[in-house]
């Protein structure tokens, strides 16, 4: 069913966190995210956004002890295209549609690497009356509480997710065949993942095993937020007492970047928006990427 599935945009991330008390110390206080009112009926989920209305998910263990996993949720221009094509994928866990109190539609299905991937419409299609207090508990009445944030870090949204793979070629079958995103030339060294990319700009960076892993574990699932400015960015975190784990660094797009971990140890990065449009790199339908003809 070629072409069935259209992605507009990331609509949302979901990350696992313990407690949203310590979280939103980092998601709302650092990062300058907005808590706004839940649109679903699980009481640990809190539902936040970036400037552009990108939402974040933070999601607290449903059993009090076991943590999920993350996920990242893409708007379809046709959710019952989209729909039809991820049923008759053959893809594993897919799960049945649902709708949210704002009338977004959604669907879950997993890559064959195990990565969670949500579908959706856009959000809001409906009024709600739905209220939230300064932690993010949703209600059906009473006072909506605006928290006011002491950040100067302004995120516009989502520049990329990173996801992790076992098999490149046979995870193009879900991203570049199924999903129909554009392949493009990656803008690092070497060629240990491929660069993908939505209508909008935003990118998934699938990315390949990697030869050892770190103290800090497996840091391929990772949001990238896109900021204006990395230097006053990199500033407040330092000020924040936030590690710096990796960066400032530049990549051959002039894509500046940097890495923190938040409280539960999933990897952040923070980025500006790059300019890969004249790129001279080629990158064939696996996303190994040449230069002047030259494999990476």
């Amino acid at each position: 069913m070629p072409n069935s599935i259209q992605i507009k945009t990331i609509n949302h991330v979901g990350i696992p966190i313990w407690d949203r008390r310590v979280s939103l110390k980092f998601y709302r206080d650092v990062l300058g995210l907005q808590v706004i009112p839940s649109m679903v009926d699980s009481p640990n989920i809190v539902w936040t956004h970036t400037l552009d209305g990108t939402m974040v998910h933070l999601i607290e263990p449903s059993d009090g002890e076991t943590l999920g996993g993350s996920h990242i949720a893409f708007e379809v221009k046709n959710f019952d295209s989209a729909v039809a094509a991820i049923q008759s994928s053959g893809y594993p866990d897919i799960s049945d549609t649902g709708e949210r109190h704002d009338g977004q539609r959604c669907i879950f299905v997993s890559d064959d690497d195990g990565n969670k991937l949500e579908f959706t419409t856009a959000s809001g299609l409906k009024p709600s009356n739905r209220v939230v207090d300064a932690l993010g508990y949703t209600t059906e009445a009473g006072t909506n509480v605006v928290a006011p944030s002491p950040s100067e870090i302004k995120i516009s949204g989502i520049n990329h997710v990173g996801l992790p793979i076992n098999n490149r070629v046979d995870a193009m079958k879900m991203y570049r065949d199924l999903l129909n995103i554009k392949v493009i030339p990656h803008q690092i060294g070497g060629n240990t993942l491929t660069w993908t990319e939505l209508a909008d700009g935003s990118m998934v960076h699938v990315i390949d095993p990697p030869k050892s892993v770190g103290p800090r574990g497996d840091g391929r699932q990772h949001v990238a937020f896109e900021v204006a400015d990395i230097e006053s960015t990199a500033e407040f975190l330092i000020n924040a007492d936030i590690e710096i784990v990796e960066g400032i660094g530049t990549r051959h797009d002039e894509q500046q970047f940097l890495f923190v971990y938040d409280p539960d140890g999933n990897r952040i990065e923070i980025a500006t928006r790059g300019d890969h449009s004249e790129t001279k790199r080629t990158a064939d339908n696996n996303g190994y990427t040449s230069e002047n003809g030259v494999l990476l």
